[in-house]
């Protein structure tokens, strides 16, 4: 006789096999997604984190706003003058772009590794109710005893 908490045979006779698994598409394409979006997330995490100690060090340091009314320089000095102030101020804002950049790629990362996740799920919940599936029929009705 049954013991009533054992779980019925017919359900964990054939189990779900790994080639069931691997040979799903949607599986395979959530998996794929996980890691598209964990390699973003990642790549942006870093990245963003490193031009964002470049604009800190940067903002240290401070802009002198004084040399944009020099009335004495002509258009020709002005250029030579002001050039190097310029310059850094112009790599402030790459750095500022490039960070911004970073942070949609991580947020786009953190996207894309969610849907895969979600994806991955519904994949393993159908590749499991498919399986159950396969077992009833396998078993077939049952004649009553009696």
């Amino acid at each position: 006789m049954r013991n009533c908490f054992s779980p019925p045979r017919i359900l964990f006779s054939n189990p779900v096999k790994p080639p069931d698994l691997y040979a799903d598409g949607w599986l395979i394409g959530g998996l794929i997604l996980m890691l598209l979006g964990a390699g973003n997330w990642l790549v942006g995490l870093t990245k963003t984190e490193q031009y964002s100690h470049i604009l800190a060090r940067a903002s240290e340091g401070g802009f002198d706003q004084s040399y944009l009314s020099f009335d004495e320089l002509d258009d020709r000095s002005d250029s030579a003058v002001l050039a190097p102030l310029t310059q850094q101020e112009r790599n402030v804002s790459y750095a500022n772009a490039r960070m911004d950049f970073y942070h949609a790629t991580f947020l786009t990362g953190q996207i894309l590794f969610a849907l895969g996740l979600l994806v991955v799920v519904i994949a393993f919940i159908a590749a499991i109710r498919r399986d159950a599936r396969r077992a009833m029929r396998a078993a077939g009705p049952r004649a009553p005893t009696g």
